[in-house]
């Protein structure tokens, strides 16, 4: 009876409670994270994926935009054109529309030798660019061949050079015809489009290229 009534040593208590919170307390805790207590170290590498993100919540506020290019926002009065797009998405405009130079399509038969199709005049004091879609046109000549057309836009000392296979099945009179999609920027000088056509044996078809060249200016170098 004695025994029964000491009060328990504080030894006692405190392996009581250590007890108490091994059974029910580590489920609270573990689910249970005090605010602003997970700092970066705590997160594992790679951890957080995009849908662990809230639809809306990473803005401009939040955004480098040293590495991504926001959007484009506002706009030019009419006659006018955007001249440069900061990082920001924000525009400058130009006063008037930038200066086109071109040509109509213009036709040109091909001999095995780079052949000039169209060429314009690009005025100094600006860069341009400039596009073309040269046509290339082969008719058999009755022999089923692999030709080859090779065609290069030049604005002023810069080009690009594309080329295009186009088969024939030996019908004499037959037409085959495929487009060469080319682009290109460069300083002032002369716009150009030229070809040349070539076949692996024998002696190439008929082949004749269609183009014209359309430029805009980029920017003034005055």
């Amino acid at each position: 009876m004695r025994f029964l009534r000491r009060r328990p040593s504080p030894a006692i208590v405190i392996s009581s409670v250590a007890l108490f919170m091994s059974l029910g307390g580590v489920g609270y805790a573990a689910i249970t994270i005090p605010n602003n207590s997970v700092g970066t170290g705590a997160i594992r590498n790679q951890a957080v994926t995009y849908t662990k993100i809230r639809p809306g919540a990473v803005g401009i506020v939040r955004a480098n935009t040293g590495q991504l290019q926001v959007r484009v926002s506002g706009s030019c009065a009419s006659g006018s054109a955007i001249a440069t797009v900061n990082q920001v998405g924000k525009v400058t405009c130009n006063s008037t529309l930038p200066a086109e130079y071109g040509t109509t399509n213009n036709t040109g038969s091909l001999s095995g030798t780079s052949t000039g199709i169209t060429s314009v005049s690009l005025p100094s004091g600006a860069s341009y660019f400039a596009l073309a879609n040269p046509t290339a046109t082969v008719t058999s000549g009755g022999t089923a061949q692999m030709v080859t057309v090779t065609c290069t836009l030049a604005v002023a000392s810069n080009t690009e050079t594309r080329s295009v296979v186009i088969p024939t099945d030996g019908s004499a009179g037959d037409t085959s015809t495929q487009s060469i999609p080319m682009q290109a920027t460069g300083p002032s000088g002369v716009g150009s489009v030229a070809c040349k056509d070539s076949v692996p044996t024998g002696t190439a078809p008929a082949v004749s290229v269609t183009s014209a060249i359309n430029a805009i200016q980029t920017a003034s170098n005055s």
